[in-house]
C-alpha cells in the first residue's frame, strides 16, 4: 500500500469513530480455509495505529480445522515456532456491529508476510491471485452470490436443530413452501433486519426467497465487478443473519445438510467476463445460443469438477447434500434455463450471459469456491474445452457414468492428485488445506454415531 492511500484510510477510520463515539473496541476479521472468521478485539487507538504498523497474528490462525484447532504437518505451527504474520485492515470493511449488548466496531484484515508479500494460506491471496491470472489474459470477472440458510429453534435434548415456531407466534411448519410469502412473513424480523443492515454496509442484498425446507431461506446478493467483493459480502452475510437471528431468539445455520429429510443449504455463484472495455465477453454473437468462450468456460469447470469439490463440500456432513432430485447437482453436465444440472446457463438476454455454477455448499469458504470456479473457466478458455451437449429435461437421470466424489476422502484424493488446481491455488496451498481437511475427517470419525449403535449394537 502506497503513504497517501494508507493515510486516506486512516483517516476514514477516524471519521467513523468521530461519528461513533461510544466505540471503544475493533473486532479484527480475518477469514481462516473453513471460511470461518478468526481474529481478536482490540482498543480503537491500537487500530487506528494498524494502518502503518499492521497488527501481528501467527499465519497458522489460517489453517485450522471446524474446531478451530491446528492440526500438526503444516509446517506453520510448531516446526516454525507459530511465527506471527502481519495483519492489514481493508479500507472500506469497518463497520458497527449491530447485535450483541456492547458498542463494537468490525473491521477485515488481510494477512502478510513480514517481508510484505501476501501469506499464501489466507484465502483472500488464494482467490487474488486466480483474479491477476485472468486479469492478465483480459478478463473481468462479474460475480454474485446466492447463499441458502436455515433458521432453527434450539432442541434442548440434543444439538440438532429444530423448525422454528413463527416469531409472531404459531405453529412451526415441517412442510415444504417454496418461494411462500407467509414464511417469509413469520420471519420478517430477522429477514429485513439482516438485509436493512447488509444494505448499510453497502453489501447489495436484494432479494429474499422462502426455500424448500421449513424456516429455509435464501438472500441474494447482487452482482458486483470485484470478485474479492463479492466473496467478503457473502462472509458478512453470514455474519450478519447470525447475529441479527441470535438476537431475535433463534438460530441460524449454513450447515450444508442440518436435517436429513428436508433440502440442504447451497451456494450458488454466477459468474460472467468483461473485457476492458466493460462488455461481456460470453455474449454470443449472431446467430450463435452460446458463445465459444463461454463453451469452453463450461468446459474447464467440468474438467476441474471433481478436483474442486474438496472446497465445494469441504466436511463430511456436505455430502449428505448430494442426493437425487434435491436441487445438489450430482455431475457435471451443463444445460440452458435448467437448475437440474451443475453448470446452468439462466435465461436472459445475451448481454446477460453467464454460468450459474450451482455445486457448492453454503458450508463452503466462498473466497476459495469463486477461485476455484474462476480457475476452471480460465483453464477451459485458455485450453478451449469442449464441453459437449447440454442437458435436455432431468439432468440427475443423465449423468454417463459422471459422478462427483460422494465422500470427503474421495474428495480429498482428487483434489491432491489432479493438476488444474494446484496450478491455479498453488502446490503448498493444495497441501496444507488437506493436512487440515483430514485431520478433521479423522476427528469426526473417531465419534459413534447414535445411528451406528441402532443398526449394529445388536445386529452384528
Amino acid at each position: 500500500m502506497n503513504k497517501s492511500f494508507v493515510e486516506d484510510s486512516r483517516a476514514e477510520a477516524q471519521r467513523f469513530f468521530e461519528a461513533n463515539p461510544d466505540i471503544e473496541l475493533v473486532e479484527l476479521l480475518i477469514p481462516d480455509v473453513n471460511g470461518v472468521f478468526r481474529g481478536k478485539r482490540i482498543s480503537k487507538q491500537k487500530f487506528l495505529k494498524s494502518f502503518h504498523e499492521g497488527i501481528n497474528m501467527p499465519g497458522s490462525v489460517c489453517l485450522v480445522d471446524i474446531t478451530g484447532d491446528n492440526p500438526e504437518g503444516t509446517g506453520l505451527l510448531w516446526s516454525s515456532g507459530d511465527q506471527d504474520n502481519i495483519a492489514k485492515p481493508i479500507p472500506g470493511t469497518l463497520h458497527a456491529v449491530p447485535y450483541g449488548e456492547l458498542p463494537l466496531a468490525q473491521v477485515m484484515m488481510s494477512l502478510y508476510n513480514l517481508d510484505g508479500t501476501k501469506f499464501f494460506a489466507d484465502p483472500r491471496n488464494v482467490l487474488q491471485a486466480v483474479v491477476d491470472r485472468l486479469a492478465a489474459d483480459g478478463f473481468y470477472p462479474t460475480v454474485a452470490l446466492e447463499l441458502e440458510f436455515y433458521l432453527a429453534d434450539q432442541n434442548e435434548q440434543t444439538a440438532a436443530p429444530l423448525p422454528p415456531a413463527p416469531l409472531g407466534g404459531g405453529i412451526a411448519s415441517d412442510g415444504v413452501q417454496v418461494y411462500g410469502l407467509q414464511q417469509i412473513e413469520d420471519f420478517e424480523k430477522v429477514l429485513h433486519d439482516a438485509v436493512a443492515e447488509l444494505n448499510r454496509q453497502g453489501i447489495p442484498a436484494d432479494t429474499i426467497v422462502a426455500e424448500a425446507g421449513p424456516g429455509q431461506f435464501e438472500i441474494n446478493l447482487g452482482h458486483v465487478n470485484d470478485p474479492m467483493q463479492a466473496a467478503d459480502h457473502a462472509m458478512q452475510l453470514k455474519r450478519v443473519v447470525k447475529g441479527i437471528a441470535w438476537d431475535h431468539g433463534v438460530t441460524a445455520t449454513f450447515m450444508a445438510k442440518p436435517y436429513s429429510d428436508q433440502a440442504g443449504n447451497g451456494l450458488h455463484v454466477h459468474v460472467s467476463l468483461r473485457d476492458k472495455e466493460g462488455k461481456n465477453v460470453l455474449s454470443p454473437k449472431g446467430d450463435e445460443d452460446v458463445s465459444d468462450l463461454l463453451l469452453h468456460a463450461i468446459g474447464g469447470l467440468q474438467a476441474s469438477m471433481f478436483e474442486s469439490m474438496a472446497i465445494f463440500a469441504p466436511n463430511p456432513n456436505s455430502y449428505r447434500r448430494f442426493q437425487n432430485k434435491a436441487y445438489a447437482p450430482m455431475s457435471p453436465n451443463w444445460g440452458l434455463n435448467n437448475r437440474t444440472v451443475a453448470l446452468r446457463i439462466p435465461a436472459g438476454g445475451p448481454e446477460a450471459a453467464r454460468i450459474e455454477h450451482r455445486v457448492s455448499g453454503a458450508d463452503a469458504n466462498p473466497y476459495l469456491v469463486l477461485a476455484c470456479v474462476l480457475a476452471g473457466m480460465h483453464y477451459g478458455m485458455k485450453n478451449k474445452l469442449d464441453p459437449g451437449d447440454p442437458i435436455v429435461g432431468n439432468g440427475y437421470e443423465q449423468h454417463g457414468g459422471r459422478i462427483v466424489p460422494r465422500s470427503m476422502i474421495s474428495a480429498l484424493d482428487r483434489f491432491v492428485e489432479g493438476d488444474i488446481v494446484k496450478e491455479y491455488l498453488g502446490e503448498r496451498f493444495v497441501e496444507v488445506f488437506d493436512i487440515c481437511r483430514r485431520s478433521e475427517y479423522d476427528e469426526f470419525f473417531s465419534e459413534v454415531t447414535p445411528l451406528e449403535y441402532r443398526w449394529y449394537l445388536d445386529a452384528v
